[in-house]
């Protein structure tokens, strides 16, 4: 059950924070912080990049055998935190997390750099290294195998996180700090304002 325009105002806040922050011409403002946790429900925390936001949720991809690709197997929910120090605001999302269908990866993985894109095949992300030598021995090899267009490789994936609680904070030199709280209940989503 879900109280439509309440969730549309949501998410609308959401991306019109990100867009006021990309604004500010500060680079990464789609950087946000990921938690996740194993299966024995320890947390873990790593910074990516948010690569879209819709009433859908918000979209990130990753290679599936690294660590937090790991947990949401585990564990399939998420929190994640923005914090855009230019506008003095952060932004809270938690939710189920959904692998997307394979073409979006295709599609993620096309849009990328050469570099990157042979980075993601040589490198067996959150795995131990032997050295850095062996890393830029595995770079060389993909870039012999693939002169031309790099594959995207089966484990590089998109995940979808549906929100079921979006905060937004706004700073205030008075310490009168601005929270808002939409939280999705049984009986829908309701709206509120949290104490700073």
């Amino acid at each position: 059950m879900m109280n439509v325009n309440v969730y549309t105002e949501a998410i609308d806040a959401l991306s019109a924070t990100l867009a006021r922050a990309e604004d500010s011409g500060k680079r990464n403002m789609n950087a946000m912080t990921l938690a996740t946790v194993n299966r024995a429900g320890r947390p873990s925390t790593r910074t990516v990049l948010l690569k879209s936001l819709d009433a859908k949720g918000l979209v990130f991809f990753t290679d599936r055998r690294s660590g937090k690709g790991q947990d949401l197997e585990a564990a399939p929910y998420a929190s994640v935190s923005f914090y855009w120090e230019p506008i003095e605001a952060q932004a809270r999302v938690d939710g189920r997390v959904v692998m997307l269908a394979r073409e979006h990866a295709e599609l993620d993985f096309a849009s990328r750099p050469r570099a990157g894109q042979v980075m993601i095949l040589a490198s067996a992300q959150s795995q131990s290294l032997e050295s850095k030598a062996a890393l830029t021995n595995a770079v060389a090899s993909v870039e012999k195998s693939y002169p031309d267009e790099v594959p995207a490789p089966d484990y590089w994936t998109g995940y979808c996180l549906v929100p079921d609680f979006i905060e937004l904070w706004f700073g205030s030199r008075d310490r009168m700090h601005e929270r808002v709280a939409y939280t999705q209940s049984t009986e829908g989503w309701q709206k509120a304002l949290l104490q700073p």
